[in-house]
């Protein structure tokens, strides 16, 4: 497998839980710092060799389009993919395949991991499924588990409604994907975790990279501090 270069960002989404700063923002943009969060994201891939973004965007989505334009002030390629408001997760990817590379790199605009992609592509290509997925283990609660990981790197179990036993980690997105899982889809609108998640599972071709590294996510206003202090400018201090 060649180097990952594609990301594809999920950014279209109303964010509900957000409100009320969503109500005239899209939560990818919900500014920290002074700059949107999703900013932090895109500078992130292009450090860790990214040369091309998906940007999948619906709700509010000419805020993200205007800021970003075609991604050179960013040093990367940027390309949209529109899709109503009413567009599930996996809705927003299938009209997105006629782009998308035969192997790529997913992550949702909400969630913030210090990403090191040769560490992903290496456990990828040594676990040789069709997918992988960051799993954060979770050690200090700090939401639900919704996977169990085994002891050679498979998930075994991935549960949307978090309420199985004996879980051991919170998947965080930052997907590796093979194309070709993207079969077979759902004529009417659907979502990628309700349908392709299980399908990988059940075919054992969902890999799951554990970190014992924290991630920030936009998923209630209460979080915001929390990101806006990992995500401080570094001061410089002189002599």
């Amino acid at each position: 497998m060649s180097n990952i270069k594609q990301a594809v960002i999920l950014a279209g989404g109303q964010g509900i839980r957000m409100h009320p700063l969503t109500l005239t923002t899209p939560k990818p943009m919900i500014p920290i710092h002074g700059k949107p969060f999703l900013a932090y994201l895109i500078e992130l891939l292009k450090k860790n060799g990214i040369s091309e973004v998906i940007l999948l965007v619906g709700y509010l989505h000419k805020t993200i389009e205007e800021y970003f334009g075609d991604g050179k002030k960013f040093g990367l390629s940027i390309h949209y993919s529109f899709s109503s408001v009413e567009a599930d997760t996996g809705t927003r990817i299938k009209n997105a395949l006629q782009l998308l590379d035969n192997n790529f790199l997913l992550l949702y605009g909400d969630n913030y991991w210090p990403l090191r992609l040769t560490d992903l592509t290496d456990f990828y290509e040594k676990m040789n499924t069709k997918a992988s997925v960051v799993v954060y283990s979770n050690l200090d609660s700090i939401t639900k588990n919704n996977i169990f990981v085994d002891g050679h790197g498979l998930i075994q179990i991935y549960d949307r409604s978090r309420t199985k036993e004996n879980l051991n980690g919170v998947d965080i997105g930052f997907f590796i994907l093979d194309k070709s899982i993207f079969i077979n889809l759902p004529e009417e609108n659907f979502s990628f975790e309700d349908v392709i998640l299980p399908r990988l599972v059940t075919e054992r071709q969902l890999a799951g990279f554990l970190t014992h590294h924290k991630y920030y996510g936009l998923s209630n206003p209460g979080r915001i501090p929390a990101i806006e202090k990992y995500l401080s400018p570094k001061k410089l201090f002189r002599r």
